[in-house]
């Protein structure tokens, strides 16, 4: 009897437990109904009601990272206006033009139209551009000398006169200046010649050395870099390093080669390489030793 009783509790709370159960699964669908139901009646427009949704509560939400697509309005395209014929304008006449780029640009098309379309009148029109072309800077050229004339800032023939009497007397003057400063240079300074036996310009270059030796007084001393003499100096010094001293250690690789050198050794300037006249080399001499740059221009 005890038994019978107790199957009786057992199923009862088996079947209240199965009815909890069904209520229970029966609820998570109500709720579902009534978020779509609130989805359906939010306003498609809006992303908020969306990006707030749980997708747990509305299994019917769509993929987790893209809400549904929204109902896009297809734009209507905007008519294309008619193409407006282009109005062909009449090119300003050159003598108008006051625009340097312009009048040239104006110049070539009329070039153009000649070439291409030689009839007379196209000829006589480019010719007339051209002479009033030429006509404007031949206008120019005369009052730039008239500036010139009366601006002495401008005038160059101020500082260099390029009169024949006055270009004579200045070459006379500065030749008198250059064999005193020489002379002063001959004191303290010598050259070094630095040749090749083989070499010909080394040959042609000798005699210039004895002969600036002889009117200026710098001792020349003659450096052979292979060892031999020649006719001006059979018993040249032998590079013994002098050639890597006087060019900062990358050696003489040009001959012929002179070089000005102070007794004390202290000042190393080379003058120039290959064949040289006298005066040109007196004149380097010069300007590297006793000016600076811009001082004779």
């Amino acid at each position: 009897m005890r038994l019978h009783t107790a199957g009786k509790w057992l199923l009862a709370a088996m079947l209240a437990a199965l009815v909890s159960f069904v209520q229970a699964q029966e609820a998570p669908k109500g709720a579902a109904s009534s978020a779509e139901g609130e989805t359906h009646s939010a306003d498609p427009a809006s992303d908020r009601s969306w990006w707030d949704g749980d997708v747990w509560s509305n299994p019917q939400r769509g993929f987790n990272w893209y809400p549904p697509p929204k109902q896009r309005q297809k734009s209507q395209p905007a008519p294309k206006e008619a193409p407006q014929a282009k109005v062909q304008t009449k090119p300003k006449h050159f003598r108008d033009i006051r625009d340097l780029e312009e009048f040239q640009k104006e110049l070539r098309r009329l070039r153009e139209v000649a070439i291409f379309d030689p009839t007379p009148a196209n000829v006589h029109t480019l010719l007339q551009a051209q002479e009033y072309a030429m006509s404007r800077s031949q206008l120019f050229a005369d009052t730039a000398r008239r500036v010139v004339w009366q601006n002495p800032d401008v005038d160059f023939t101020a500082k260099s006169p390029q009169a024949n009497y006055s270009l004579a007397n200045q070459r006379s003057r500065a030749a008198e200046r250059k064999n005193d400063v020489l002379a002063a240079i001959a004191k303290d300074h010598g050259l070094l010649f630095f040749f090749k036996s083989d070499c010909p310009y080394c040959h042609d270059m000798a005699p210039i050395m004895k002969m600036i030796e002889a009117q200026y007084g710098l001792e020349v001393m003659a450096v052979t870099l292979d060892g031999r003499g020649i006719k001006e100096f059979p018993n040249p010094k032998i590079d013994n390093g002098v050639s890597r001293f006087v060019s900062n250690g990358e050696g003489i690789q040009t001959v012929p080669a002179v070089y000005l050198v102070s007794n004390d050794k202290k000042s190393v300037v080379l003058l120039g390489t290959g064949a040289l006249a006298m005066d040109e080399l007196a004149e380097r001499i010069r300007v590297l030793k006793t000016t600076k740059v811009g001082d004779d221009y």
